[in-house]
């Protein structure tokens, strides 16, 4: 297969829809806010169930454009260790990502957003760093506070580009997260979500769950820990991660 379909095409747009706050896959409803400029920076190590490892780098340059409207970049560079022993690396597919915040949170209602992504085909396909194709994705989101807990969820669908290969469709995809403020800067986070596999000849669909912190060092910057466990063999067996948040 396919340097495991691009890896599950660019693991479902980069380790699930365009990335929400950090560490989370599952998208939130919040955005930026009028001229506040944010980074977000990763490092994944991912292994496979047949001992192929992947490690990951992602920066996420962010953007308020108004009150309601957030634009972002999502740039990865890719390293594969191969078990042939080949090991490929470099930039991935880039996403361009637009979220819009439709109403803000009430006292018994929550936040409701919708985020757009462009994925890029600049990876290069033979290598396994891009699907070789563009793909274009829309997200409904949620978000809802109760006490020390914030709930996300996100609903989304992707439209595959099919032109390097036939099998691929498109992929609906769903994720739940949870935050949980332990201390005022110490947060507990953990996630479920899953998408159906991009490649039509399978049967089983990648899921997964993550269990991971949070520090916020100040107002400016916010380090985080994660890990992700595969829940189907069609996803990574496991996955470290280590970012930071940087507002401006």
């Amino acid at each position: 297969m396919k340097q495991y379909v691009s890896t599950i095409i660019m693991l479902s747009m980069i380790i699930a829809p365009a990335l929400a706050y950090r560490p989370f896959g599952t998208e939130d409803a919040g955005v930026a806010g009028k001229g506040v400029i944010q980074f977000e920076g990763s490092w994944d190590y991912l292994r496979w169930n047949d001992g192929m490892i992947e490690k990951n780098y992602l920066f996420v340059p962010i953007y308020g454009v108004t009150d309601q409207l957030e634009l972002s970049a999502e740039i990865p560079y890719m390293y594969h260790y191969n078990i042939g022993g080949t090991s490929p690396s470099g930039v991935g597919d880039i996403n361009l990502v637009a979220k819009y915040l439709l109403v803000e949170e009430g006292v018994k209602t929550p936040a409701f957003a919708l985020k757009g992504v462009g994925k890029l085909d600049n990876g290069d396909f033979s290598a396994g760093l891009g699907s070789g194709d563009k793909d274009w994705s829309i997200f409904a989101v949620a978000s809802k506070t109760f006490g020390r807990a914030v709930l996300h969820s996100h609903v989304g669908y992707t439209w595959v580009g099919k032109s390097k290969d036939a099998n691929l469709r498109d992929i609906p995809l769903f994720a739940l997260g949870l935050d949980y403020g332990l201390t005022e800067p110490l947060h507990l986070i953990a996630e479920i979500n899953g998408n159906r596999h991009p490649d039509s000849t399978q049967t089983e669909y990648p899921r997964s769950a993550l269990l991971g912190f949070t520090y916020k060092i100040s107002e400016k910057l916010i380090f985080d820990l994660a890990g992700k466990w595969g829940l189907s063999n069609a996803s990574p067996a496991w996955d470290a991660a280590f970012g930071f948040s940087a507002t401006l």
